[in-house]
């Protein structure tokens, strides 16, 4: 009896333990059906990056006013300077936008999924000076036009790829100041902007209006440079090129802020920015005076108002981190603590009245600015988010 009630309770056990792996077989197959049909769905949704690529080398044209993303590249392929050159075939206006390569900007999820497909190590916080490691192809120019396309809210016409050596020929650097709008405060940004060289400007110059030098020159450059422009369409700027003085080109540094190595773009500023030069009827019919530009209207301070830091990113220590950081610079941040709700990517600054905040989006990437309500006995309330903590 007593090995009979062994036997029964050996084959329960028995049945229980392959009850048991029954259901862990079943839970892997199920799962991985999921993630089958969630990965396929995720498939279809970003399978139009390729296209988009594609999209961009066949759209690539010139229109009444044209956005040219020049990038300048070293041997080894690094992107060390970006500029937006915006030309009007209808003003004849020449416009240079200078976007630093240390420019760090974090791409929207949507778009981060589909670039993922293309390669599943690139960050989603990248650099623009490292586009082109993160694909093998040439195609890193193309999505670089799609990620600067969002990070600037514009539509882009091509790009051209320069060699440092002739960057180095055609321009040079100089420190200049370039006001704009933040929301309803006039604010600027002091950079070093890539500039035409005197002696591109007498080589442009030589040029004198005539049609044949410029188509040749025109060929020439591009026997040097890699667009996905066609050459004949180059060409077809011919007519505005005859009416360009290169003494009235203008340059810029694009709206945003510096914080130690990392530059980021203002963005809603940016794409205002470069809509105003696009919309702009005026011709230019002398040379840029820097001396007579416009310096912005001081941002107001947030050195005398009370702070608080909340740590929204689940990160230990980097609350106390940025209080230090801040309290250095002479803000005053009497508390920190730990934000109970979400977690935060972005950095958010809460303060009360508008206009508040705007020296201390500096000290962050790419923050959230909002009006609302902080708790009482603050002024600004600034709750951090993951990227933060990737310096």
């Amino acid at each position: 009896m007593k090995k009979k009630n062994i036997a029964i309770f050996f084959l329960q056990n028995l049945l229980k333990s392959l009850l048991i792996i029954i259901a862990i077989l079943l839970a892997g197959c199920c799962s991985y059906l999921i993630s089958y049909q969630v990965l396929l769905k995720a498939q279809e949704d970003v399978d139009t990056t390729s296209q988009e690529i594609q999209d961009i080398l066949q759209e690539a044209k010139t229109d009444d006013v044209s956005k040219n993303l020049i990038y300048v590249v070293d041997k080894e392929n690094n992107i060390t300077h970006v500029m937006l050159e915006i030309c009007n075939t209808t003003t004849n206006n020449m416009d240079y936008i200078t976007i630093p390569a240390r420019t760090d900007y974090t791409i929207p999820m949507k778009m981060y999924q589909k670039l993922c497909t293309v390669n599943s190590e690139i960050p989603q916080i990248i650099r623009l000076s490292k586009i082109r490691t993160y694909f093998d192809s040439d195609d890193g120019y193309g999505y670089g036009e799609l990620i600067i396309e969002r990070m600037l809210g514009i539509e882009i016409s091509y790009y051209t790829v320069i060699g440092d050596e002739i960057y180095a020929n055609h321009y040079v650097e100089q420190k200049i100041t370039t006001p704009y709008m933040s929301g309803d405060i006039q604010a600027s940004v002091t950079m070093d902007v890539s500039v035409a060289s005197d002696s591109y400007l007498a080589q442009l110059e030589d040029l004198g209006g005539e049609e044949a030098k410029i188509e040749e020159f025109i060929k020439e450059q591009y026997v040097r440079v890699k667009s996905n422009l066609a050459v004949l369409s180059k060409i077809g700027y011919l007519e505005c090129y005859e009416q360009l003085n290169p003494f009235y080109f203008h340059y810029w540094g694009i709206p945003g802020s510096f914080s130690g190595k990392t530059f980021t773009v203002e963005q809603e500023a940016a794409a205002e920015f470069i809509n105003d030069l696009e919309n702009n009827t005026k011709t230019y019919d002398k040379e840029q005076d820097y001396s007579e530009m416009p310096k912005g209207k001081k941002i107001k301070s947030s050195k005398g108002l009370n702070i608080l830091v909340l740590n929204g990113s689940k990160i230990t220590g980097l609350a106390g981190t940025t209080q230090e950081k801040l309290t250095a610079e002479g803000y005053t941040v009497p508390k920190v603590g730990d934000y109970s709700d979400e977690v935060l990517t972005r950095t958010r600054i809460i303060v009360t009245k508008e206009g508040q905040g705007q020296d201390l989006a500096a000290y962050f990437k790419d923050p959230e600015i909002t009006v609302g309500t902080v708790e009482e006995g603050y002024d600004i309330e600034i709750i951090l988010g993951t990227i933060d903590a990737n310096e």
